[in-house]
């Protein structure tokens, strides 16, 4: 967990402390709605206004809890409240659930940021830090866990982003064996305001 968790935080620091500013002025740009004109691009589909880009939202997701063929890939379903984006370096802060066979069950609250890639698609990585219940003993031993990620995900024309995450959950070294697991999840992501 050390070094992807050291990886994505020092990406996510760097990126917002060196362009901070920059990025979120280009997101703002590539995103702002300033007249009912712009809000539609030269192909003619509609741009979402601002307020439902960085609108609070739900994150839902189900995908498998463990990639390891001898915990037979148990499942996981989950949600997520994501508040709309703070500070110049845009982050979202969160709190969600995970749950999956046999008892196992994940609450956390978590921090992420989305990166832009040009008008549709997103690529958000986020840190998180909780309580784990491991009814079914898939890889982490403690009951405080860390879970890294990253997203990959489309935004269609409602404001609904259908994407892919991959995560990955273990203890950061603050106990050994720092015993982990990875999952991998389809997500959807609800804006709640319209």
């Amino acid at each position: 967990m050390r070094p992807v968790a050291a990886l994505l935080l020092g990406g996510l620091i760097s990126c917002c402390s060196s362009g901070g500013t920059a990025s979120a002025q280009a997101a703002g740009t590539s995103q702002a709605v300033e007249s009912p004109a712009d809000s539609v691009r030269r192909h003619g589909a509609p741009v979402p206004p601002a307020h439902v880009l960085d609108s609070p939202s739900v994150l839902f997701a189900a995908g498998v809890f463990a990639l390891v063929e001898a915990y037979d890939y148990p499942y996981s379903f989950g949600a997520t409240f994501i508040a709309r984006p703070m500070t110049t370096w845009r982050l979202s802060p969160g709190a969600g659930f995970a749950a999956g066979p046999d008892g196992i069950a994940f609450m956390y609250v978590d921090l992420r940021r989305d990166f832009a890639l040009g008008e549709r698609w997103y690529f958000t990585p986020s840190l998180a830090a909780g309580w784990f219940i491991n009814g079914d003993v898939i890889g982490p031993r403690d009951h405080l866990e860390f879970q890294s990620g990253i997203m990959f995900a489309r935004r269609f024309d409602n404001g609904l982003r259908l994407g892919l995450a991959g995560l990955h959950i273990s203890n950061g070294g603050l106990e050994h064996p720092n015993n982990g697991t990875e999952a991998v999840l389809l997500t959807l992501q609800v804006p709640l305001q319209q």
